[in-house]
């Protein structure tokens, strides 16, 4: 069983291992999109000068949309942390946001994810750079559900039937041959269970018949298909034009679901709706629902997301666990450390065979200069 296993995991490395590699990596790099993109622009994500109160909701945005060059607010994300700048997703446009000082009413910065350098990663992640999301994305899925098989056979490969300490250690001195066999198989062992956990959570996004058998194994139902490209919240490409929001009650609602949640992350407001992300929440795109009115303010109904249907949940815990963001900055940690141990895996694993056939190569030719 062992010998086929064996066989079984290199040779089906050997086709995938370069996909592999380039999945692994531009995961490692998204783990921390929202880190990096703070650090290289503070000034977008955080006010200058904090003062006791902001401006109100009602005056706040029209002074933004008087900014905006032929678009307009249609969502806003208020952070526990006062020195946070406010989050406007806009109507028009795909993943567009304004970032505004709510002390002056100033726009600090605008992001645009089709024109971020993390939407030509999250791309080659997801579909090779492939446009038409087709042959791409099912290259990234079928290597992605091979990694599992080879995850899984490298691990039975690699148990031993006596523990020894030596198995779990990179031994740096002892040659080439030996410091890749031990990169390869030491750093596979650390990583294995993480590694799975991103490849089966990954397929989600690519196999409808894979997510409809993990919606039914939860018990869920199957949820209708929303296309790609992330999260509604705002501002999703082209539909159809709303009517301008209704904002006149927002900073009523917002004082009310702050009130009612005092150790919330952040609150999302949108015409007639609001969302609550709680600090104690596992799940980072865990939020409670409101519905509000939009002439009184007044919260007419509460979805809270241990009440919600299964399938939102699955949602939720599917994308906390593949972006390894769970406990935070140190799940973080773990979650870019093991993806780039992933990543390193094919290349070492290449190493291996090509010294192995090298080897093997020599000593052939040494046996046929001695019959010679």
């Amino acid at each position: 069983m062992r010998v086929f296993l064996k066989k079984l995991h290199k040779w089906l490395s050997i086709p995938a291992g370069i996909i592999i590699t380039i999945v692994c990596l531009t995961g490692a790099i998204l783990v921390f999109q929202d880190e990096i993109l703070e650090l290289s622009n503070p000034s977008r994500y955080f006010a200058r000068d904090v003062k006791d109160t902001p401006i109100p909701l009602a005056e706040l945005i029209p002074m933004v949309n008087a900014q905006l060059d032929g678009n307009s607010v249609a969502s806003v994300q208020i952070s526990h942390d006062p020195g946070r700048t406010y989050t406007m997703a806009l109507k028009e446009g795909f993943r567009i946001s304004a970032f505004v000082n709510q002390y002056t009413g100033k726009i600090t910065g605008m992001y645009k994810f089709r024109e971020s350098p993390f939407f030509t990663i999250m791309s080659l992640h997801r579909w090779l750079l492939d446009g038409s999301r087709t042959w791409g994305k099912y290259t990234v899925g079928i290597s992605t559900l091979i990694f599992v098989f080879i995850l899984v056979s490298g691990f039975i490969v690699w148990t031993p039937r006596r523990m020894n300490k030596s198995r779990f250690k990179i031994q740096l001195r002892k040659g080439r041959k030996r410091l890749f066999h031990d990169l390869h198989n030491v750093l596979g062992i650390y990583a294995c269970l993480a590694l799975l956990v991103c490849a089966l959570t990954g397929m989600m996004w690519t196999f409808e018949w894979y997510r409809n058998g993990v919606f039914k194994l939860f018990g869920a139902e199957v949820p209708q298909e929303q296309g790609h490209g992330g999260d509604n919240r705002g501002g999703q490409g082209k539909e159809e034009k709303k009517e301008e929001p209704n904002i006149a009650n927002w900073e009523k609602v917002l004082n009310t679901l702050r009130s009612a949640n005092p150790d919330y992350e952040y609150v999302r407001l949108q015409d007639g709706s609001a969302a609550v992300h709680l600090k104690s929440s596992m799940a980072s795109r865990a939020t409670d629902k409101y519905d509000f009115d939009k002439n009184t303010g007044e919260i007419t109904g509460t979805k809270l997301f241990k009440d919600q249907e299964k399938a939102a949940k699955i949602r939720a815990w599917v994308y906390t666990l593949h972006v390894g963001n769970y406990w935070n900055i140190l799940s973080k940690i773990f979650t870019c450390f093991f993806s780039l141990a992933g990543a390193s895996l094919p290349v070492t694993g290449y190493c291996i065979f090509f010294v192995k056939r090298r080897g093997k190569a020599k000593a052939r030719a040494r046996k046929e200069t001695h019959k010679g």
